[in-house]
């Protein structure tokens, strides 16, 4: 199955943020970035994830990061 557009803007986000475990991206900067709701970004976050795309780091602090061991 095909990336969305929003997907796969996520997904570049990340990379070029250089997210990690220790360094996540939040729903909330990801959301200014691409200029829409942090819940949109969840929303995204959590399909992303479900295909092992991304990680995520709950709790204060934390956020989104790629799973280094599914990227190409």
């Amino acid at each position: 199955m095909e990336l969305t557009y929003i997907q796969q803007e996520i997904m570049g986000i990340l990379r070029r943020a250089g997210a990690t475990y220790a360094n996540p991206l939040s729903s909330a900067e990801i959301s200014k970035t691409l200029n829409v709701t942090p819940s949109y970004v969840r929303e995204q976050g959590k399909a992303l994830f479900d295909r092992g795309l991304i990680r995520v780091r709950r709790g204060p602090g934390g956020g989104y990061f790629l799973n280094r061991e599914r990227e190409d």
